[in-house]
């Protein structure tokens, strides 16, 4: 080995001899970024505990998710058949009623504590 590239080595470390840039300040950063408060880690510790639940929870969606996607890809497409149209409609109006059956409690709910919430702050 040649002195030359002997120094760039030993000075600078491997990486400086292949040509890749130098970080000088490296260990002197990494010491003070290294000191984990407790609430770091307990979200870590949370976060290795809670990671197999998060996965399952993806594992199960994944058929839903793509199933609805397949509906949804072919009711586009019924919609633009001129003749599976109104069968199509036929078929998604009772899902539609149902849709609109548990959701319109809560809409008007919301609606009627919001009119409340501006008639009260209104005085």
């Amino acid at each position: 080995m040649r002195t030359y590239t002997h120094n760039l080595i030993a000075g600078h470390g491997t990486m400086a001899g292949l040509g890749f840039p130098v970080n000088r300040g490296y260990a002197a950063k990494t010491a003070v970024k290294g000191k984990a408060t407790w609430v770091k880690r307990a979200i870590n510790v949370a976060l290795f505990f809670a990671a197999p639940f998060i996965g399952l929870v993806y594992l199960l969606a994944f058929p839903v998710v793509a199933l609805a996607l397949l509906i949804w890809i072919g009711c586009k497409a019924a919609m633009k058949n001129d003749k599976a149209r109104p069968i199509a409609l036929a078929i998604a109006a009772p899902f539609i009623a149902l849709a609109f059956l548990t959701v319109g409690p809560f809409v008007g709910l919301g609606a009627l504590a919001w009119a409340g919430g501006k008639a009260f702050l209104a005085g």
